[in-house]
């Protein structure tokens, strides 16, 4: 690690000090990498977490069941968007870059979540017809949210944060509770 952060800054090195920024900075982007997974947990705890449509014991169930999944998916990807903003900037080059790509991502999730809650949440449980439409369309979009490719992917494109990641509790809390 202080070889790649040496070589990405001064060629010129004085003995003792560039080990100690070389540390500096990576104890800065392990402590902003865990702000970041901290942030994302919650999501990626609610987003794989559906609920199992079989389980439901009827209609009025699974509907409620649905609803209440998106809307916690969409509040808890909320959260993390604003603990991502609370990090502050990265540490590293091209983080904030990642950061933002996150943010985005998670944008379009909770206008998906909001949709296909809205869907839900508008059908008349005694309607077979709009039950028969509406909750597989939901469900469908339910597995394919919680199938996503984690979003802590990206971080792997810099050697600093792939590395920060590996030692952020928060990352390990992720790939340990969530596997992503």
């Amino acid at each position: 690690m202080a070889a790649l952060v040496l070589s990405a800054g001064c060629t010129t090195s004085v003995s003792g000090a560039a080990r100690a920024d070389s540390e500096a900075a990576t104890q800065g982007a392990v402590e902003w990498v865990d702000q970041i997974c901290g942030s994302l947990l919650p999501y990626l705890k609610a987003a794989g977490s559906p609920p199992k449509p079989g389980e439901a014991p009827d209609a009025q169930t699974l509907v409620r069941n649905i609803s209440g999944y998106l809307t916690e998916t969409e509040e808890s990807a909320s959260s993390a968007i604003d603990g991502m903003t609370a990090a502050g900037p990265a540490p590293v080059a091209g983080g904030d870059e990642i950061v933002g790509r996150l943010r985005s991502t998670l944008e379009t999730m909770q206008a998906s979540l909001r949709d296909a809650r809205s869907r839900i949440e508008r059908v008349d449980i005694n309607d077979r017809q709009a039950l028969l439409r509406e909750v597989p369309a939901a469900i469908e979009s339910v597995e394919r949210l919680a199938n996503t490719p984690g979003p802590l992917s990206d971080l792997q494109s810099s050697p600093e944060l792939a590395q920060a990641g590996q030692e952020a509790a928060g990352c390990r809390q992720i790939a340990r509770e969530v596997g992503r």
